[in-house]
């Protein structure tokens, strides 16, 4: 009697250890794969791509002169830094990164919430404004 209660136990044992054995050599095949090195994007796709923001429009000024002629001016904002993702930034709703020239100046310097911009005699510095400054990308 004692053989036959043995038998079965031993079976569900033997039967439960080798789901455990068939478990671990799932993970090995699954932790294998994770630590495999993957590719992603080449860069130079990533900087072909077109930006995904809406372009601003530059604001026209209507101006009449004392002659009665209306004379249409594009206002040229100054420079406002809207975000700054990895080496690039977004100035004026425009994309640029280090060495590119934002109007008659260069990006020079790329920092945690802060852009300079310099030409050969001028020195700008731009900082988050304040409804830009929670935004962040780590």
């Amino acid at each position: 009697m004692k053989k036959l209660i043995i038998l079965p136990i031993l079976a569900i044992y033997l039967q439960a250890n080798d789901n455990r054995l068939a478990m671990v050599s799932e993970y090995k095949t699954m932790f294998s794969k994770i630590g495999e090195k993957r590719v992603g994007v080449d860069v130079r796709k990533i900087d072909a791509l077109s930006s995904p923001f809406v372009k601003i429009k530059k604001p026209k000024v209507v101006k009449t002169t004392a002659d009665g002629e209306t004379i249409e001016e594009v206002v040229t904002p100054e420079f406002v830094l809207q975000a700054i993702v990895n080496k690039k930034v977004k100035i004026s709703g425009r994309w640029y990164k280090l060495g590119d020239e934002v109007g008659d100046l260069k990006v020079s310097s790329i920092r945690k919430g802060v852009v300079w911009l310099k030409s050969s005699d001028y020195k700008k510095r731009l900082t988050m404004r304040k409804e830009n400054a929670k935004f962040s990308i780590k």
